[in-house]
């Protein structure tokens, strides 16, 4: 291992190089660190562009929606396969290729003329992700033991404040000054620098034994991919009745009930697959054991979930402040920075507090806190965005939110070996972005089903926009718009000045309407896993 100059003294460091265990080199944490920071950087600040690609490849918003979703569904889809990946390859050699593969998405993001090309770029950069983040378990799992570990993995996920912090300013400042296009410039100069310090890198080769089953790879792919598919699509083709357009419809029951079925389906043929291999002596692309531990289990549904509140308001909140209330992309991110400050001070402060508290106790108080704030958040939200009790609920749910994420993260490192450090990684990853993809994913859905239902009642108890025959909402047919857009499409009905006048204020009043119904199913969600933590410690961590 490399034996670079340690960091300056600071708790972390301390802990790091105590004299109870031997000073390490601290370039594997810099890796894994500035490797989390792009993953983050890209998913933080494609929505800030929200607007900006909308107008600049003429798409819509739901295809923008399909952008974002596209880089966790990958990484979801395929974390299992690379982490077996890392096995075969070496922690080096897989990090080395899943940043060449990420910079090669961020490029064609770049350089992409229409939605198609920056959907497919994100893809490829999952595919990328996919590589990286179990390989950051797997990396800390060889280069630290002991406190230093806990250490290691508590400012990874650290970095998820860090990042999402540094992508709403930055990212804000670069789309509000060269366009959306820059963000996607400045990643593939971080990726590049990424590159170097990973070639820089010493870690032990471990000689991989067995085979790389590749029936497992397409079940777990499968899987995820139908059960994204399906909720991404809730809000168009309906959850249990078929809306209007949805491609088929059997008994009137919605297509998006038969993926969830399969996708379950095909996951639970995947698990057992991992078992049938063990039983035959063949090597399964993840170890039964990661998911048969009550205690991962529990760890694993709390970073669904946080995740899933995370990337719901992450995408929820620019939407409305760019859309809504007319903010810049700079004005966007300083509405929402006390979020990331809080995830980044309370991530910081998560190895003090697993040291404090018995981590049931903790997961649990941090879950209730997240969703709360987003209830609360849900219910004192306006169109002017101001009151302390909007800024006290964005602070307490950037803490939950950055507990949830390095408590949860923490623990399963210090409760599983080292030897399937890697297995971890694979099964974190895949909360991670499973929870990354749904959250947009229903937090768009409820969106846009809330405000069609919204307004098409507002319309129907509005006699005289009634009468003018000229205005129909459905679920198909809304979409979430500027005022001044909406004006420009009913320009050429047949409404009075006064008519037009009230068409938008019924549009003002229903994007709130909705945009309070999504905070609150995704503070709801975040309550969800609360009911495993059970299988959590309730004795507190001993000080080494």
């Amino acid at each position: 291992m490399d034996t670079a100059d340690p960091l300056p003294s600071s708790p972390v460091t301390k802990a790091l190089t105590s004299d109870a265990h031997p000073r390490v080199s601290w370039l594997p944490l810099v890796l894994v660190c500035f490797t989390g920071l792009v993953s983050v950087f890209n998913v933080t600040a494609l929505p800030m562009a929200i607007s900006g690609i909308v107008d600049g490849l003429d798409t819509t918003i739901s295809n923008v929606q399909l952008a974002i979703v596209a880089y966790g569904v990958f990484v979801a889809a395929f974390t299992i396969t690379g982490g077996k990946i890392s096995g075969v390859l070496g922690a080096k050699n897989a990090q080395l290729l899943g940043l060449g593969i990420y910079a090669f998405g961020m490029l064609c993001c770049f350089l992409a003329q229409n939605i198609s090309m920056l959907i497919a770029g994100e893809a490829i950069a999952g595919l990328g992700g996919a590589l990286l983040v179990p390989n950051a378990l797997a990396i800390l799992g060889q280069a630290y033991s002991g406190p230093q570990r806990t250490v290691a993995v508590s400012v990874l996920a650290g970095t998820t404040g860090i990042g999402a912090a540094f992508a709403l300013l930055v990212g804000g400042l670069l789309v509000q000054a060269w366009g959306w296009r820059a963000p996607f410039a400045l990643l593939l100069a971080i990726t590049a620098g990424t590159i170097v310090i990973a070639s820089r890198v010493a870690l032990i080769r471990i000689p991989f034994r067995g085979s790389v089953d590749k029936t497992s790879i397409a079940l777990s792919a499968v899987g995820v991919l139908l059960l994204v598919a399906a909720i991404n699509q809730i809000g168009s083709w309906g959850l249990v009745l078929a809306a209007e357009s949805a491609p088929v419809s059997v008994l009137g029951l919605s297509p998006v009930l038969a993926l969830l079925v399969i996708g379950g389906l095909v996951l639970h043929t995947f698990a057992a697959r991992q078992h049938l291999l063990l039983r035959v002596e063949r090597t399964p692309l993840l170890e039964p054991s990661v998911f048969e531990s009550g205690l991962n289990r529990a760890c694993l549904s709390g970073l669904v979930a946080i995740n899933l509140l995370m990337a719901g308001v992450s995408y929820l909140l620019p939407l409305y402040t760019q859309m809504v209330l007319g903010k810049s992309p700079l004005g966007t991110a300083m509405i929402l920075i006390p979020i990331s400050l809080a995830a980044l001070v309370s991530a910081a402060a998560t190895p003090a507090l697993m040291r404090l508290l018995a981590c049931r106790w903790l997961l649990t108080g941090v879950h209730v806190l997240a969703a709360a704030s987003a209830i609360l958040l849900a219910l004192t939200i306006s169109n002017q965005w101001s009151g302390a009790w909007t800024l006290i609920s964005e602070v307490c749910l950037g803490l939950g939110i950055g507990v949830g994420l390095s408590a949860g993260s923490a623990l399963l490192m210090e409760t599983n070996p080292p030897a399937i450090a890697g297995e971890i990684g694979s099964a974190r990853g895949m909360a991670n972005f499973l929870g990354l993809c749904t959250g947009t994913a229903v937090a768009g859905a409820v969106l846009m089903s809330v405000l069609a239902q919204s307004a098409s009642v507002r319309i129907t108890n509005s006699p005289d926009l009634l009468s003018s025959g000229s205005i129909e909402v459905t679920a198909s047919s809304v979409s979430f718009v500027a005022n001044d857009d909406l004006r420009a499409s009913l320009t050429g009905l047949e409404l009075t000045s006064a008519q037009l006048d009230q068409a938008v204020e019924i549009n003002v009043e229903s994007r709130l309407i909705a945009l309070r119904a999504s905070l609150s199913v995704l503070g709801l969600a975040a309550l969800l896993p609360i009911v495993t933590f059970r299988h959590l410690p309730t004795r507190r961590q001993e000080a080494d």
